[in-house]
């Protein structure tokens, strides 16, 4: 009895871990990702995301040692992931091409490949692959030690970075060209940027799922700025959006059969819309 107790409590403080972490670094990417109107970002790393772990679907199809293991699919969403980051931030930067076109055709074609890798594996073995609904709409629960460690090293880098590289990453944000001609590391800012997005997302995906993540990117970041303009003041705003609305979620999925992820963005979604009133009543 005593054993199950401390089981239980050992998976909740790593559920509780990773959503905190995971809400900081989302709030504080957020106000960067709105500044430099990348929201459909999260949509193309994320589906591209659900393309990697497609492709491990179709490899388990036929060999029966990868369909066994239950990690295969998660190893896809963070290598496609991380390469498709890369890949946007490449041709964005080499101007034949504006982001939305770049993230469009990733997003398509990598959403399109896992489900084409999804009905392959199903007419072969007659049932969902490993992972399905848990890369579509996320899990929080069943969340390993070394997982809600990778979520607060995370938060731990994005909070550095943006510590380290304050100057330099608001300068990209607000006007690369006049930036770059101030001796900023623009294309460095802008690799670093996306590589810390990508993970972020790739964290977010097995709790949130590829679905809802982007909304983590872009919702506390939206409310903090229709409030403030200071960018500490948007920081802190941001945070707290994000940890409130876990909160929520995570007392929903504790306390009722509601799942944590769509609570989470709905209640980021009802914190922006007050918000927005509010603000439209100061203007008054």
């Amino acid at each position: 009895m005593v054993i199950t107790v401390l089981a239980a409590d050992a998976a909740y403080i790593c559920e509780l871990t990773t959503a905190l972490a995971l809400a900081i670094a989302c709030a504080v990417l957020s106000v960067f990702v709105v500044s430099r109107r990348w929201a459909f970002i999260g949509e193309g790393i994320g589906h591209s995301g659900f393309g990697g772990a497609g492709t491990v679907w179709l490899i388990a199809a036929f060999v029966p040692a990868v369909d066994h293991a239950v990690w295969a699919p998660y190893a896809g969403v963070i290598v496609v992931s991380l390469a498709t980051a890369w890949a946007i931030a490449f041709f964005t930067r080499s101007g034949k091409l504006n982001s939305d076109a770049v993230i469009g055709i990733f997003l398509a074609a990598m959403l399109a490949w896992g489900i084409l890798a999804q009905q392959l594996y199903m007419r072969r073995l007659g049932h969902d692959p490993i992972g399905w609904n848990v890369f579509l709409f996320g899990h929080m629960a069943d969340v390993a030690p070394m997982f809600a460690a990778a979520s607060v090293v995370l938060c731990a880098a994005v909070i550095g970075t943006i510590i380290l590289l304050e100057k330099e990453i608001l300068a990209y944000c607000f006007d690369p060209a006049i930036a770059e001609a101030s001796g900023v590391r623009v294309g460095f800012i802008h690799y670093l940027l996306l590589l810390l997005i990508a993970l972020t997302i790739v964290i977010g995906a097995r709790v949130t799922g590829s679905v809802l993540v982007p909304a983590l990117l872009v919702l506390p970041g939206a409310t903090a700025l229709v409030l403030a303009r200071r960018l500490r003041t948007v920081m802190a705003g941001s945070v707290a959006v994000a940890l409130l609305a876990t909160a929520a979620g995570i007392a929903a999925g504790h306390w009722s059969f509601l799942p944590a992820g769509p609570v989470i963005v709905l209640a980021m979604f009802v914190q922006f819309v007050l918000a927005f009133s509010l603000a439209r009543l100061r203007s008054v």
